[in-house]
């Protein structure tokens, strides 16, 4: 079993938190006044594992917000977890972009990315069941929407096969056909109604047919002899100027057919020619590509060769440097201010008392002396280290010229080089080009000295064959056609066969009503028969489903509801007319959770359904319950798993073990 609890929560610009950090006990309370941010710890941890809050909703307005705007800085969301007993970190961070939010996942400090992210998650479970196996309202909102939904998970989750339970009654998987049983009983009750309206339909028009009567086709049969008579006499008449004609009818097939040949041979002559200038065009557009395309090299690289630096420039630049280099290697320390300091001499007007123009003790005038005496020194010391400073950065000065020379001289080299391929690549341009010229000009000539039709003079099949055309034209124009006579018969044959049809459609027609009625007579008894057979085995079907439904529930429910102990579920119920209906009720002593539940109850239902969802899965998850406050104390059980309390209370959020 897969076992995770919730040690510490840490939250960073998440809703109305700027940064916080919670520590979370196996039995935790989570208690404060409303809004004081109970419900925000639980989206926190969902968003993390799930990326919904604790509603199933998107977390798409969680960050913090000051004054109406939103901060900037980084929304994070990090659980320190143990899973199956090791300490594991994740954290979610979302950064604010100038048009959309960025996210970022770590695991124990190492980024993941998000597909790595889920597959880490996975190995806990996947994040709908993670949500609905630690927070009820998951399941409880898709309760609410579909009970089939709903019986489609539990079934899942408890391994409950229901393709089993069909395979072990065949004829019932044979009715259903990946449909409900509910929706087949509906759709088999209409069924019985309406089999039951085309019976009694039926009845009525077996009714009506013996009414009707049988028609007679005698007159018919009479005509029907005169014009057959008439008609053989003139298929003799025709056939004796087929006979007549068929010469003539022989050598026009023949002659039509050797035009034909003729007109296949001019054809295949025509589309000879037209391959021919096909490959002289498709040659021709190739080289006006390439010219084009050489065109468009030559005038890159003119631009190029244009916009080049040019050596001049470098050298201008080299010459510059030549220059200051002289002028700095020339340069020399000014020692005018050391040769002053040096050849000054003490002022015997120092050792005269200012006072009372007295010389001053021999003693103090030898100190004024020592003092002058040091302070010229330092300053000479000071010159000197001015002039040594001078050589150090003249020296300097000197190196970073002959470097930045030495580099530009390297560089005119370069553009120097560079210029040279450009001018070698505009030559080569330059002869493709006219090379390219050159074929064009020729396949054009070649394409003007083609003809615009093909010329035949030569060609001595087709002169056979138009030689064979004028012979069996010239054999045909001895012969006689009986076409007009031939067209009067025809006409007058046809007359007749449209009128044989007319009758016999007539005679047709009479003798079908006949074979008709009959036939639908023996049709509609067999038609009733049918659907009498089809009402009872609707019938039957209604049995062996209601009695399928109740078994199959009865074993869902043995398979379930064991695991748990506040509420059972209800799997079938019935209508007013006792057809089985499958549902998916929670029941609480005799109450449906939706029916008027109290609310403590609603509660330990909740904590019951996660704990029995995580028993189906596998699971030891932590279960979140809201509302507590609504329950005593001692109601809430002991499930085995870290529990985590919401509670409304009077004072500041607080966040502790019990």
């Amino acid at each position: 079993m897969k076992t995770v609890e919730l040690k510490q929560l840490n939250i960073e610009n998440y809703k109305k938190f700027e940064s916080a950090e919670y520590q979370f006990a196996p039995r935790t309370m989570v208690s404060g006044r409303n809004r004081q941010g109970k419900t925000t710890l639980m989206d926190a941890y969902f968003d993390t594992l799930t990326g919904k809050l604790a509603d199933g909703t998107s977390p798409n307005n969680v960050r913090r917000k000051e004054d109406g705007e939103e901060v900037e800085g980084v929304v994070s969301r990090e659980l320190t977890l143990l899973i199956d007993g090791e300490e594991t970190v994740i954290r979610k961070e979302t950064k604010k972009g100038k048009s959309s939010s960025t996210t970022k996942y770590q695991v124990d400090g190492f980024d993941y990315n998000q597909t790595k992210y889920k597959e880490f998650l996975k190995g806990i479970s996947d994040s709908e069941t993670i949500m609905m196996c630690s927070n009820a309202r998951a399941f409880l909102n898709e309760l609410r929407k579909s009970t089939a939904s709903a019986r489609v998970m539990l079934e899942k989750m408890a391994g409950f096969n229901a393709d089993k339970v069909l395979q072990d009654n065949p004829e019932v998987s044979e009715i259903i056909k990946n449909h409900s049983v509910e929706e087949v009983v509906k759709k088999l009750n209409r069924d019985k109604k309406d089999f039951q309206k085309k019976i009694d339909a039926k009845k009525v028009e077996i009714d009506t047919v013996k009414k009707q009567g049988t028609p007679d086709f005698t007159i018919l049969e009479e005509k029907k002899n005169a014009v057959l008579d008439k008609l053989n006499g003139l298929l003799e008449k025709e056939k004796l100027i087929n006979e007549t004609n068929k010469a003539y009818d022989e050598l026009c097939y023949e002659i039509t057919g050797l035009k034909k040949s003729r007109d296949a041979i001019i054809s295949n002559a025509a589309e000879a020619l037209q391959e021919e200038k096909r490959k002289i065009v498709s040659l021709l557009n190739d080289r006006r590509f390439k010219q084009k395309h050489e065109e468009e090299n030559l005038r890159i690289l003119g631009n190029f060769l244009a916009t080049a630096e040019k050596p001049e420039r470098i050298q201008q630049r080299i010459t510059v440097l030549q220059e200051k280099y002289k002028q700095t290697y020339a340069s020399t320390f000014d020692e005018t201010a050391l040769n002053a300091i040096q050849n000054e001499k003490f002022d015997p007007e120092s050792a005269i008392c200012p006072t009372c123009g007295q010389a001053l003790p021999e003693e103090q005038v030898e100190r004024l002396k020592t003092e002058f005496e040091q302070k010229k020194q330092e300053r000479i010391h000071a010159e000197f280290a001015k002039k040594e400073q001078f050589k150090a950065d003249k020296q300097q000065k000197l190196k970073d010229i002959t470097e930045e020379g030495n580099s530009e001289v390297a560089r005119r080299k370069e553009v120097e080089q560079k210029r040279k391929d450009i001018e070698s690549q505009i030559e080569q341009t330059k002869k493709n080009i006219s090379t390219l010229a050159s074929e064009i000009a020729q396949k054009n000539q070649e394409l003007e000295k083609l003809p615009a039709e093909p010329d035949m003079s030569g060609n001595e099949e087709y002169q056979a064959v138009v030689a064979e055309i004028q012979k069996k034209q010239e054999q045909l124009d001895g012969l006689t056609n009986n076409s007009e006579e031939n067209a009067a018969v025809q006409a007058e044959r046809m007359s007749a066969e449209k009128e044989l049809t007319g009758i016999e459609t007539k005679i047709e027609i009479a003798k079908q009503a006949v074979q008709k009625q009959t036939e639908t007579l023996e049709q509609l008894n067999a038609d009733r028969k049918k659907l009498g057979q089809e009402d009872s085995d609707i019938q039957q079907k209604l049995d062996m489903l209601k009695e399928f439904s109740i078994k199959k529930n009865q074993a869902l429910a043995e398979a379930i509801n064991p695991l748990f102990k506040h509420f059972q579920f209800q799997f079938l119920d019935y209508t007013q007319d006792g057809e089985p209906v499958e549902v998916c009720k929670m029941i609480c002593d005799g109450i449906g959770y939706f029916d008027g539940l109290n609310h403590s109850d609603q509660i330990l239902c909740n904590i019951d359904l996660v704990t029995g969802l995580q028993e189906l899965n596998g699971l030891n998850l932590p279960i979140w319950v809201d509302d507590v406050e609504s329950v005593n104390a001692d109601r809430i059980p002991d499930t085995g798993r870290q529990m985590i309390l919401l509670k409304v209370s009077d004072n500041e959020l607080k966040v502790e073990g019990i």
